[in-house]
């Protein structure tokens, strides 16, 4: 039986990011055992405004310096081009998880690298559509029907509010084990950066060194563990 983490997670964070790359680089080891549910944790829903475009700058530009092989370059429009909303973005992934979970984490890695890697808008209709056609095993048409009805906002709503609210997260990204159990940015430094400037005052390492396989590892058979306890 394959068991379910859940990744509360915002697609234009950083951290999240460079979490989701990890986890993609390890699902083929766990395929048939553990399986990623993808849920909205929009920073927008807590914060009340956009995620400054000097502080995400000055993350992942921080963080690619440990995970070369990511996908990424700084945003190369005008900064009247950033993405003022993500929500539109979450609403995408979650019409992907209409035809199945592989299709979610495809979608949001895509959206991702869209973002991080190439500096294209995903609050955009036609980003996302056209991302979505990329997207082994999902049906466009259906995709593109079910966007435009709007038919998962209601879950990036209720999911950034369970996450926030009721589950009250530490922040973007937490993985939730089966058994409840939270695991905040596993693996990833602590940075302390100036939201307006994007200067980064300090950054506290980890304690494993990058990309901390043995953190996830950790995770991932303690799923499948329990899973088996089950």
């Amino acid at each position: 039986m394959v068991k379910l983490i859940e990744l509360y997670a915002d697609l234009a964070c950083p951290f999240a990011y460079v979490a989701h790359a990890r986890w993609r680089r390890l699902r083929d080891d766990y395929a048939g055992r553990v399986a990623i549910v993808h849920r909205c944790l929009a920073l927008e829903y807590v914060n009340r405004e956009p995620t400054p475009m000097a502080l995400v700058e000055a993350e992942i530009a921080e963080l690619a310096k440990y995970e070369p092989d990511l996908p990424y370059q700084p945003w190369p429009g005008l900064p009247s081009t950033w993405p003022v909303t993500i929500w539109p973005a979450f609403e995408a992934v979650k019409c992907a998880e209409r035809q199945g979970l592989s299709q979610a984490d495809d979608l949001a890695w895509e959206i991702r690298v869209a973002f991080f890697g190439h500096g294209r808008c995903i609050s955009m209709r036609h980003v996302l559509l056209d991302l979505a056609r990329s997207v082994i095993g999902l049906d466009p048409a259906r995709f593109e029907a079910d966007f435009d009805r709007g038919v998962a906002k209601q879950f990036v709503v209720d999911e950034s509010r369970k996450g926030w609210e009721t589950l009250r997260v530490p922040g973007s990204p937490t993985f939730v084990l089966p058994s409840g159990r939270q695991i905040a940015a596993p693996g990833l430094p602590d940075l302390d950066v100036d939201p307006s400037t994007g200067q980064i005052r300090s950054v506290t390492m980890p304690p494993c060194a990058a990309p901390c396989w043995d953190v996830y590892r950790a995770f991932l058979d303690e799923a499948c563990e329990a899973a088996t306890a089950g």
